[in-house]
């Protein structure tokens, strides 16, 4: 399915020379006045759809028309702004916390290793976990076999019963940076199928499941975060809901705790370069872990808030790490909130550590900055450590 842009979209997307920016509060939400061109004007508030895209776009525009004689804009405005899009070394900017180490690094626009395959590799407990939810539901004990084979975005699961094998075709359609499509063939019967569809976002990974064969739809939401988390399934069959299930997400007590019982992940850690001692670490269903931090700090009159949430998941000993950033940023004289300052990766690592890695930094869909823009987004680093153990 196409998705086209509305005309509001279009029109934020072709702004240029602001004349007048304006930040203000409309019924207890963020809004925003824009005045461009001749006499046109743009008014949204956090209620509106398209609030985040304009205020990016306002963000990116005011960084580069800042010195701006002509620019109107009052001091506070101003002042909050200038913070919002402020650089430096004393800024605890998402490039400068984690982009900035790869400046040195070689870069290209294309991958160089068949990343395909691990994090093809990296979704099977995954798809396995939910297929396993399916059979059980329909008092198929089914077990999957230790080894699947495969190649690239291909591969064949096994599943046993007795001295009964079944064999299940899978391929991966890797839609953007951090969503897929798997297709599975001879679900629970010849030449039946069913789609998963796995996104990544902040704070929450969302699996759809459909197959038409048993008229089957299912929709599967970790939301997680800092204070909880939770896992919420609905499962329908012919229309109706046949499985619901809200509970909690596991978490360990620390970070340390995980690294205890999973010691292979300590230098795949490490290798953020971020200090998780203070990280909320859940247990995703399948064999994964989820890490969450908020540090705030505050300066003067403005408090700023840094969100990461990382994904990883592991399979034979290759990793998958997603991570997801940004900051907001709130001015406590009128409660003011922007969103910036982010940045979302998706690193895979090959072997038991980093010994050879491969970084893409993927377009952030807020502001992120000149410098993520030019030096990050959209390449692809590579990097080899020795190991001197």
């Amino acid at each position: 399915m196409y998705r086209f842009m509305n005309e509001e979209e279009i029109e934020i997307s072709q702004l240029k020379n602001l004349k007048m920016i304006y930040l203000y509060k409309l019924g207890g939400n963020d809004a925003v006045a824009v005045h461009y061109g001749d006499s046109r004007q743009l008014n949204l508030c956090a209620m509106d759809a398209n609030y985040p895209l304009l205020m990016e776009k306002v963000l990116t525009l005011y960084s580069r028309q800042k010195d701006d004689p002509e620019l109107i804009i009052d001091p506070d405005t101003r002042r909050f702004l200038d913070r919002a899009v402020e650089k430096g070394n004393n800024h605890t900017s998402y490039f400068n916390r984690v982009g900035r180490r790869y400046m040195d690094m070689e870069s290209s626009s294309t991958p160089r290793f068949s990343s395909d395959g691990v994090i093809r590799e990296t979704l099977l407990p995954l798809l396995k976990y939910y297929l396993g939810q399916l059979y059980h539901m329909w008092n198929l004990e089914d077990t999957f076999e230790p080894e699947p084979k495969g190649w690239h975005r291909n591969c064949v699961l096994k599943t046993r019963k007795g001295k009964d094998t079944s064999v299940l075709p899978v391929r991966i359609n890797f839609m953007t940076g951090n969503t897929c499509k798997i297709l599975v063939g001879n679900f629970m019967a010849p030449l039946h199928s069913i789609t998963f569809e796995v996104s990544y976002r902040e704070n929450r990974i969302l699996v759809l499941f459909e197959s038409a064969d048993f008229k089957l739809f299912g929709e599967s939401i970790l939301e997680l975060g800092i204070a909880e988390s939770r896992a919420q399934t609905t499962i329908q069959v012919e229309g109706n809901v046949v499985y619901h299930g809200d509970e909690p997400v596991k978490a360990y007590s620390s970070p340390e705790e995980l690294l205890r019982q999973q010691p292979d992940l300590r230098r795949v850690l490490e290798d953020t370069a971020l200090d998780l001692h203070t990280a909320r670490v859940y247990i995703l269903p399948w064999e994964g872990w989820c890490l969450c931090l908020a540090p705030r700090t505050t300066d003067g009159d403005f408090i700023r808030t840094d969100y990461d949430t990382l994904y990883l998941e592991s399979y034979r000993r290759k990793t998958v790490l997603r991570q997801f950033t940004y900051s907001l940023l709130e001015n406590t004289s009128d409660g003011l909130k922007l969103r910036t300052d982010g940045g979302v990766l998706r690193k895979l690592y090959y072997g038991p550590g980093p010994e050879d890695t491969e970084t893409l930094f993927l377009p952030a869909g807020y502001y992120a900055g000149w410098d993520y823009k030019t030096c990050l987004e959209s390449k692809y680093f590579y990097h080899k450590t020795e190991d001197t153990e």
